[in-house]
């Protein structure tokens, strides 16, 4: 996971960074909590993995990192899908279960939200990177910061596109919205304006 820092240079820290809780550790040398019949963690001496045959506690284990897995997959995918062109390759962070199989139990997504040389331009970039931060049902808090992040940039865009005037619909919306206002103040104290 790469830290958001609050410079909006940056242009690719990870949205997605997603961990499942490790359901059960190591013992206490360090190796799996069971292991196959043959005393070698379920692989045969040829290097193939045989039938397994796993605790009961083991099975839960394998169980909860399948779902791990899953669910860390799913929350990638949902913001791959949504980030489109701004967002990069999903990595995942593995565990291995007590079945000597790998199971995905972090993740990240990185996006860009570097600015783009318009406003309007930006503006739309952040809309899709917001989009992509909180596409997926359980957001972690680095997805929070780095919609956060890309709300920051588009009101900074939509600050600068006000500046040059451009003929947008918030300009519009802003330049009647002062006409309004100045007719209210010219029509007299204490009438206000009535539309």
């Amino acid at each position: 996971m790469r830290a958001v820092a609050a410079d909006l240079s940056i242009t690719s820290p990870s949205i997605g960074t997603f961990a499942a809780q490790r359901s059960q550790p190591l013992r206490r040398d360090g190796k799996d909590l069971s292991v196959g019949k043959d005393g070698a963690g379920g692989k045969s001496q040829g290097g193939s993995t045989d039938t397994v045959t796993l605790s009961d506690a083991a099975q839960q284990q394998v169980q909860k990192l399948k779902q791990a897995d899953t669910s860390v997959r799913q929350h990638e995918a949902a913001h791959q899908a949504a980030g489109g062109a701004q967002a990069g390759g999903a990595s995942f962070t593995f565990t291995r279960g007590p079945d000597g199989k790998n199971y995905a139990t972090a993740g990240e997504v990185p996006i860009d939200v570097s600015p783009e040389s318009e406003p309007a331009a930006t503006i739309a970039k952040m809309e899709q990177v917001k989009a992509a931060a909180l596409a997926p049902a359980d957001p972690s808090p680095q997805d929070l910061r780095v919609a956060a992040q890309a709300d920051a940039a588009k009101l900074q865009a939509q600050s600068e596109q006000r500046r040059q005037g451009g003929d947008t619909a918030s300009g519009r919306a802003a330049a009647a919205y002062g006409a309004a206002q100045a007719l209210g103040n010219s029509a007299g104290a204490g009438r206000g304006l009535t539309v």
